[in-house]
């Protein structure tokens, strides 16, 4: 899988073997106060939150609209390409108001297909040594 990433990328619209994965924007699905609610909960996962009386009615929230892809935990689903939110590893920024943005409308990073920089063997080894480093668990 690691090795499938390098090689295609992900949401690298030029490969058509990229991976792909998308948040929906749930500014067009949830109302303002539910997003407020959930990025509250979300930061609670990581000690981070600014009002409490939001994590309980943001845990619903989360129930009902995140767990299909973040899970139960909230550790993530590689498969969907949706990330561990109990870590506090942001791509977008850390906190509630960084989080309700990417919760509203989320921000799609996109990594570029290796293989025809790198070479396939070079690609190789560059996935054994992410591999190695615990990203292949």
């Amino acid at each position: 899988q690691i090795q499938q990433t390098i090689t295609h990328g992900i949401r690298f619209a030029s490969d058509p073997d990229t991976r792909l994965s998308e948040m929906p924007a749930f500014g067009d699905i949830i109302t303002a106060d539910q997003i407020a609610q959930v990025s509250a909960y979300v930061a609670s996962l990581s000690g981070k939150v600014r009002d409490a009386s939001l994590i309980q009615p943001g845990a619903k929230v989360f129930a009902e609209d995140c767990v299909a892809c973040h899970g139960d935990n909230a550790k993530g689903n590689r498969e969907f390409g949706a990330p561990d939110l109990t870590d506090a590893i942001w791509l977008y920024g850390s906190g509630e108001t960084a989080i309700a943005a990417q919760v509203r409308a989320p921000k799609q990073g996109v990594m570029p297909a290796w293989v025809g920089r790198l070479g396939e063997i070079k690609v190789k080894e560059l996935a054994v040594y992410v591999h190695s480093l615990g990203g292949g668990e």
